[in-house]
């Protein structure tokens, strides 16, 4: 009767006993696994604690427990998240779009663009939120520029009423041309510096004009 009541008992106990988990803690995206994982099993109620990845942050502690051969992660639920970059800085003469993710957190990515007008000096028009921060320097844009115009044979230029010669010319100048006396004008009598850095015409000529002699 003792014998059959101690195989009872075992018998409870080995129903009841907590199993072990057979895999190391579970492998995350954001987070790292602290220690060192080798073994072939661990008991139960062993607790695994995570660090955030570079770029990541967490307002607590990411802690999974083997619970009956289970790694569950413990409650309240911490994750890392997103490190924040702020506010990526804004452009004389132009503007910027988040052209990947939806704030200003790691792995974020705004493109900026230069305003009508304008042209973009830096060879990067994009910048990236990292581990350490926004990558690459802010952009510039300069306004556009256009070459120098030559007056046509027998004419003179000028801009805002001043004769002007070998000067180089900003978006939205205009320059006017005239003629000697005797000669008149052939082609557009003014031109204007183009959003993109030409003229939006070419140089008129001047062409003499013919005397009728009586």
């Amino acid at each position: 009767m003792i014998l059959l009541g101690y195989t009872v008992l075992l018998l409870l106990w080995t129903c009841t006993a907590e199993k072990d988990c057979e895999t190391p803690p579970p492998r995350r995206t954001k987070e790292i696994l602290t220690g060192t994982w080798d073994k072939a099993s661990y008991p139960h109620g062993t607790s695994a604690i995570y660090n955030c990845r570079p770029g990541y942050i967490k307002l607590g502690r990411v802690t999974f427990e083997c619970t009956n051969g289970v790694w569950k992660h413990l409650h309240p639920y911490v994750e890392c998240r997103n490190k924040p970059c702020g506010h990526p800085g804004d452009i004389q003469f132009g503007s910027f779009e988040l052209t990947a993710g939806t704030e200003f957190v790691f792995g974020a990515r705004v493109e900026y663009k230069c305003d009508e007008g304008y042209q973009m000096l830096s060879q990067r028009n994009f910048r990236e939120c990292q581990a350490d921060g926004w990558s690459n320097e802010l952009p510039h844009c300069e306004v556009s520029k256009c070459l120098p115009v030559n007056a046509p044979e027998n004419g003179n230029i000028l801009v805002a009423g001043v004769y002007e010669t070998d000067q180089e010319f900003s978006f939205g100048q205009v320059v006017q041309f005239e003629c000697n006396k005797d000669y008149k004008l052939s082609g557009s009598k003014e031109i204007h510096c183009s959003a993109d850095g030409h003229w939006n015409a070419a140089v008129p000529t001047c062409i003499g004009e013919k005397k009728i002699i009586f």
